[in-house]
């Protein structure tokens, strides 16, 4: 049992399990109840034999993108989030010394460099690591950790439409780009509304001519959906050369770095994703209903798809 009093100013604490005695003394109160929840596993441990070690969030981090990570889809930027969470230093504090506060801290510090959108990416993976290491490797974790963080509110304005302008500028170089697949990729980004995983992922069995259609299984969702293909899309499809059975025999990395050097060079600021945020307002702008729009899409929420319902001169006006 533990007794915490306060005593000028100080946090004087006594512990007692099973005969085993420990007693501290603490400025802060925070510091005075993370020592007592360590203390107390440290001396059941004592008592029933075992030796105990307290886990770190670094070691379960490095933990998990060996062992979750590189079974996502989003594998590549999730590894890219984790090595840059492990090189924080509360990440090698034991886990029961850690309170609510250090989180809060670590929290408030991110959003004066990064998106509210970029740190929820983070603290996503800082749950769902905890969750495994406590359900699955059976690892002392503190379960009310995270739970009390409050969590900025993402910006979800409506989608900022793509300049004119830009766009046949882009489309223009893309053409003379010495990746030859860069120019069809964007287009078809464009036309379906496609992701760019889910288009580097296309094999030319997904490619259906007769019906026109083309046949998307490996999407974020998880959710298959089949997309019907316009006379654009088709001529793209027909200019092909098949290498193998990839539509794109190219890396995610080399589609990346060609797009944004090409971008860099023309000085335009488009990022990839926003193409498919375009091709769904596009698809609105053809007053098609939400669940049809959402068939092409893949959106599972309807929620999200009003983003887009805007007009296109707010491009022109901005």
């Amino acid at each position: 049992m533990a007794t915490i009093r306060k005593r000028n100013n100080k946090y004087q604490v006594q512990l007692r399990i099973r005969g085993q005695y420990a007693s501290n003394t603490f400025l802060n109160l925070n510091n005075a109840r993370s020592w007592v929840r360590q203390k107390e596993i440290e001396l059941e441990s004592t008592v029933l034999g075992k030796k105990y070690k307290p886990k770190t969030m670094l070691e379960i981090l490095n933990k998990y993108k060996i062992k979750i990570t590189p079974y996502k889809k989003s594998a590549h930027n999730e590894l890219i989030i984790i090595n840059a969470l492990v090189k924080h230093n509360w990440m090698q504090k034991s886990l029961p010394l850690l309170c609510p506060s250090d989180i809060a801290n670590y929290r408030d510090q991110r959003l004066q460099t990064i998106k509210a959108s970029s740190f929820a990416r983070e603290f996503c993976i800082l749950k769902h690591a905890l969750k495994i290491a406590e359900l699955e490797w059976n690892w002392d974790v503190p379960t009310k950790l995270l739970g009390n963080i409050k969590i900025p509110k993402v910006n979800t304005k409506a989608i900022r439409r793509i300049n004119d302008n830009d766009l046949e500028c882009l489309i223009m170089a893309a053409g003379q780009h010495t990746n030859q697949y860069l120019k069809p990729i964007i287009i078809i980004a464009l036309e379906t509304a496609m992701r760019r995983g889910e288009i580097l992922s296309l094999k030319w069995s997904d490619i259906d001519i007769k019906r026109g259609l083309i046949i998307i299984d490996n999407t974020k969702t998880g959710y298959p959906r089949s997309i019907q293909m316009n006379d654009i899309i088709k001529s793209i499809f027909d200019d092909l050369n098949r290498i193998d059975e990839r539509v794109f025999p190219i890396t995610i990395n080399s589609l990346r770095l060609s797009y944004q050097r090409l971008c860099k060079k023309l000085d335009i600021k488009i990022r990839f994703h926003d193409f498919r945020h375009e091709a769904i307002s596009r698809l609105f702008e053809q007053n098609l209903s939400i669940p049809h729009i959402a068939s092409i899409s893949g959106h599972r929420t309807m929620s999200q798809l009003f983003r887009y319902a805007h007009f296109k001169a707010s491009v022109n006006a901005s």
